[in-house]
């Protein structure tokens, strides 16, 4: 079944696009109206019809004269990983306003939406190996299989115990196949959005790579990746997952605390313990979002000089 397949599941949305869609996006936008008024109404049609366009510079990408994706270089990409909810928006948003820096829709121009590939949807040749599926995420598709407590919810969950074999990689699981479309995924990104793709530096936020970093890093050995680390007090971040919304569409059922709790210390637990284990072998630098709550100047510019100068 393809990724555009216009099935569901359960009543979990599959990506594509359907008359019961249509008419769910229009009882949406009168509540907006009702709620907010119209001009934030026309905000918000704004900011959608703008994400459109971005996301259809990159699927027009065969259709472009100039260069070909296999003639971009790759230099230096920067991922930064850790947990959803660890602090890192704020600061990937930061280093997206640099000039040079491309990721998955945009760059320093159009900066405030989808800046983590594994979730991006009009990324529709990105490897499955490196695609996080998630009720949370609207992209179910039917390979993906439902769980008897979890349902099609799989974030914050990747992580945790019972999910971990599904989702971790390692060096040992490289393919030539999967490493070839990951890489011209990149070097299309690169194409399709930077002012000048000799000089662009791919930058991305996905927090399934943080279990999957020797995985990543392999693919892209001859680039020379940087992993940015960032890390968040565990008492607030657990607290705030076991409070988060699991119970969205695609959830069987409704977890106890003890279950918000346990899969929350399994998921901050394994993400930097695999996440550390990679330090050694590759170029990671360590930064806690409090310390860039309180001097983002500082830590910015340790990035920069960390990051073989790329501010």
């Amino acid at each position: 079944m393809s990724r555009r397949s216009h099935a569901r599941l359960d009543d979990v949305d599959v990506e594509g696009r359907s008359p019961r869609d249509y008419l769910g996006r229009a009882g949406s936008a009168l509540r907006r109206l009702f709620r907010d008024g119209p001009v934030e109404l026309l905000r918000h049609a704004h900011r959608m019809l703008r994400l459109r366009a971005q996301q259809r510079l990159y699927r027009r990408q065969p259709e472009r004269r100039g260069p070909r994706p296999d003639d971009i270089r790759i230099d230096r990409p920067v991922f930064i990983v850790g947990v959803p909810g660890g602090g890192g928006t704020i600061l990937v948003r930061t280093l997206f306003r640099h000039p040079r820096v491309v990721y998955g829709t945009g760059n320093s121009r159009y900066w405030a939406a989808d800046g983590e590939m594994h979730t991006c949807r009009h990324l529709v040749d990105l490897p499955e190996p490196l695609v996080l599926r998630s009720a949370h995420f609207h992209n179910v598709t039917e390979e993906m299989e439902k769980h008897p407590v979890y349902g099609y919810q799989r974030s914050p969950l990747y992580a945790i115990d019972e999910f971990l074999p599904r989702y971790r990689k390692t060096a040992a699981d490289l393919d030539p196949e999967v490493t070839g479309r990951f890489r011209r995924v990149i070097q299309k990104i690169i194409l399709a959005y930077a002012d000048d793709p000799s000089k662009a530096r791919f930058v991305d936020m996905s927090q399934l790579f943080t279990v999957q970093i020797p995985y990543v890093a392999g693919m892209l050995e001859d680039t020379d990746p940087h992993f940015l680390l960032l890390t968040r007090n565990p008492y607030v971040w657990c607290r705030r997952t076991v409070f988060k919304d699991l119970s969205r569409k695609g959830t069987a059922v409704e977890l106890t605390r003890e279950q918000r709790i346990r899969c929350a210390v399994e998921a901050w637990h394994n993400s930097y313990r695999l996440a550390l284990e990679s330090q050694g072998s590759q170029k990671m630098l360590l930064v806690r979002s409090e310390d860039f709550v309180a001097d983002p100047e500082s830590v910015v510019r340790r990035i920069g000089a960390r990051a073989a100068a790329w501010l």
